[in-house]
């Protein structure tokens, strides 16, 4: 008996269609879930970035329009399949509205991804009369009234979300305008340059963020009306350009304002030297250098020949800090949540008092007060060296200072390192932020400060970092309450 096998071949044209539309789909539903303002600011912030996004925004749905197009013109499309070019047409118009709402206001490269999004929308429409099953489909009354009820289901439930607050920021063509000039286009290594955006302004409402880049690795995002002005400090020599981004209380980004600032002089990186392991703080006496190991909880000296190691007392568990006030040191335990006193001579413990916040970081001396930093609450004490009494108390902001580590006193103002966010100068009055500088070599860990008194209005400023276990002398120049730059300084 002759058995007559059946094949069946397989249409991988139609798998490759049903793929890409599936994968299409995804995309587009996860879209809409996306924090897209949020991921935009992130990329927008790094050129190499945006390219990547812009190439990838525009490749996926292109070729899927490219593997639609051979299908349509290679043979028949079922009524499912004539429904794919629709689909393509309205993901290139939610990439549309998308790029002018979300991109343009922050980059005006984004021309580019509107031209794809469109040419997207386009295309597709124009590939539907290729095939007699789509033409039957679009003349057809269920399609006109699928169509028409579809498009009425988006805007009841587009004004269902907007009212619900779902959309990130009012809609708008209206972004505000970010300009700033410079005290000058060319400085020093070390000394500081001012930078004022006071003629920023809001085509409606009014600014409440300044959002700067300072070219060398440094951000600084302050609030309105703060951070207006602001001061830097460059401590190696190049070219480097500053942009400004303003956000108004509507939510709406100004696309970026630059200038290029050119910087002379020799490197103000003056010394780099080794530190031994477990450093957790720093203090300089005037003649030599302080450090204490959290981990072996000693107290070590540098020589000529190395590093001194001197025992702590038994009831210091956890060094943090340490600071000298010109007779005794200070000592913060980050374990029993005390500050010690230690004679200079034995380190025997003179007096002891409770620490009033979290976690201490890092001490300073101003020559009045000794000063304190927790890396927790992101706050500022300033204590009493005689009973440990908080005489002020100083809150800083934890968007720029989410984990401070490090103080320092140049004698005028405090030097704070953030493990996170660089090196940047704080009024001990406010915690206003005064300046902002690089932590050096791109150290992402800047554990303790200290500063070396020197003259003509400079100093040192040494950083200790706890990732490369290396210490960086930096010359800067302290400036005090005359305009930044100006005058002939004031020696710390």
């Amino acid at each position: 008996m002759h058995r007559e096998s059946t094949h069946h071949s397989v249409d991988f044209g139609r798998l490759r269609l049903h793929g890409w539309a599936l994968l299409s789909g995804v995309l587009v539903l996860a879209g809409l879930l996306f924090p897209w303002e949020n991921f935009v600011q992130l990329v927008l912030k790094h050129r190499v970035l945006t390219g990547i996004f812009f190439v990838l925004a525009l490749m996926t749905p292109e070729l899927a329009g490219y593997f639609l197009l051979r299908a349509v013109r290679e043979r028949a499309v079922t009524q499912t399949e004539a429904l794919v070019p629709l689909f393509y047409s309205a993901a290139g118009v939610l990439k549309l509205i998308f790029g002018v709402f979300f991109v343009m206001p922050i980059n005006p490269v984004a021309t580019v991804y509107l031209l794809g999004a469109a040419g997207l929308a386009v295309g597709t429409l124009l590939i539907w009369p290729q095939s007699p099953q789509i033409r039957a489909l679009l003349n057809g009354r269920a399609f006109r009234y699928s169509a028409l009820g579809a498009i009425v289901l988006t805007l009841i439930a587009g004004a269902w979300l907007f009212s619900l607050g779902w959309a990130g920021r009012p809609l708008s063509f209206n972004p505000p305008i970010a300009e700033f000039v410079v005290s000058s286009q060319t400085t020093k290594v070390g000394e500081p340059i001012d930078f004022d955006a006071s003629s920023s302004h809001a085509r409606q409402g009014k600014i409440v963020s300044y959002d700067w880049d300072f070219g060398d690795g440094i951000w600084h995002e302050a609030p309105a009306p703060h951070g207006a002005k602001v001061t830097h400090v460059y401590y190696e020599p190049g070219q480097y350009e500053v942009m400004l981004r303003v956000t108004d209380d509507r939510g709406e980004v100004s696309t970026a304002y630059s200038l290029l600032i050119t910087v002379s002089g020799e490197t103000g990186l003056e010394g780099i030297f080794s530190l031994p392991e477990n450093i957790s703080g720093m203090a300089w006496d005037g003649a030599r250098l302080w450090v204490t190991d959290s981990k072996n909880r000693v107290l070590l000296s540098q020589t000529e020949s190395g590093w001194a190691q001197h025992p702590l007392p038994k009831e210091i568990q956890w060094p943090a800090g340490i600071e000298w006030d010109g007779q005794n040191f200070w000592i913060a335990d980050g374990a029993t949540m005390t500050i010690y006193k230690l004679s200079k001579e034995n380190f025997e413990i003179l007096s002891q008092w409770e620490y009033p916040g979290t976690i201490p970081a890092d001490l300073a001396w101003d020559g009045q007060y000794l000063w304190a930093i927790d890396e927790v609450d992101s706050t500022l004490y300033a204590l009493d060296p005689r009973d440990g009494r908080t005489v002020r108390e100083v809150k800083l902001d934890q968007e720029i200072f989410p984990r401070p580590v490090g103080i320092a006193w140049d004698g005028i103002a405090l030097w704070v390192s953030d493990m996170h966010y660089g090196i940047r100068r704080i009024d001990p009055e406010n915690g206003r932020v005064l300046g902002t500088m690089a932590a050096p070599e791109g150290g992402s860990y800047p554990i303790a400060l200290a500063w070396d008194s020197g003259s003509q209005g400079y100093g040192r400023l040494l950083v200790a970092d706890h990732d490369t276990k290396k210490l960086y002398q930096l010359r800067l120049k302290a400036w005090g309450k005359e305009k930044p730059g100006k005058g002939a300084g004031v020696t710390p």
